[in-house]
């Protein structure tokens, strides 16, 4: 009797892995949560909408270096409040493409906080090119009215 009363948890918890396991199995071939279809005009599987997919990727990895020269940054409020104001018209900008909207007038004021950082923060060499790099590439994809 007492080996029977300590082999039934084991059984319950070995056919409880294997229903999980089966179950992750069939799983496995489909999508959870399940995902709906793309809205019109949008490829499947694309992580971003179609017309702004490298346009996202570019204001991603200007605000990854936004922080990266931030997080170099001494205890200077000005110039700290620049790398914030920055990173938040690049972040509106992004909400709007999110949307399929182009807002110029958002990346004007990222361009014009990227300026100022350039002109007035203290950067490391490294910083300065890749901010000024990202700067150029935002300035053509305005230029080109993406």
């Amino acid at each position: 009797m007492k080996l029977f009363s300590q082999s039934v948890p084991v059984v319950i918890l070995a056919a409880g892995l294997a229903t999980g396991v089966a179950l992750n199995i069939r799983a496995a071939g489909q999508s959870y949560p399940p995902q709906s279809a793309p809205p019109p005009g949008y490829p499947a599987g694309d992580p971003y909408p179609a017309p702004y997919g490298d346009l996202r990727g570019l204001v991603d990895r200007a605000q990854s270096d936004l922080r990266a020269a931030a997080d170099l940054e001494h205890e200077n409020d000005k110039q700290r409040e620049r790398y914030r104001n920055a990173q938040g018209h690049l972040s509106s900008f992004d909400r709007h493409l999110v949307k399929g909207h182009f807002d110029k007038g958002e990346l004007d004021k990222a361009l014009g906080e990227f300026k100022g950082i350039l002109d007035h923060n203290v950067l490391q060499a490294s910083s300065r090119d890749a901010l000024m790099h990202d700067m150029d590439e935002l300035r053509a994809a305005r230029d080109r009215h993406y």
